[in-house]
């Protein structure tokens, strides 16, 4: 997009008559760089932001279901965390995050068993 601006603007037909090493365009390239990498930090912030905001939604929902089926605050706090680990996966640890995040998962549904068999 702002390449087609800067073709539209002739900035690049005057710049092709540049040498690379020419100041005028060692500025430009270092000045359009710079300009780059914010707008890309902006972009993943912002794509950050919205990934944030889905996860809470989701766990939010997945709450309230806990919730609905009998947890309590205790079980659906170890079920929160399992499912925190597998939401969010990680390619060095998904094996063992997947394991930690079953072992939860079971530790609850048995203090909920153990807790409804009184």
């Amino acid at each position: 997009m702002r390449r087609a601006i800067q073709r539209q603007n002739g900035i690049l037909k005057l710049l092709k008559k540049l040498g690379y090493n020419h100041p005028a365009y060692r500025q430009f390239k270092t000045e359009t760089m710079a300009a780059g990498r914010k707008i890309h930090e902006a972009n993943v912030n912002r794509v950050d932001e919205l990934n944030a905001t889905r996860l809470e939604a989701v766990l939010q929902s997945c709450k309230s279901t806990w919730f609905g089926m009998g947890y309590n605050q205790e079980e659906v706090a170890l079920l929160e965390e399992a499912w925190a680990m597998t939401a969010v996966k990680d390619k060095e640890t998904y094996k063992a995050d997947k394991k930690k995040a079953r072992e939860l998962q079971r530790e609850a549904a048995a203090l909920m068993a153990a807790r409804n068999n009184q």
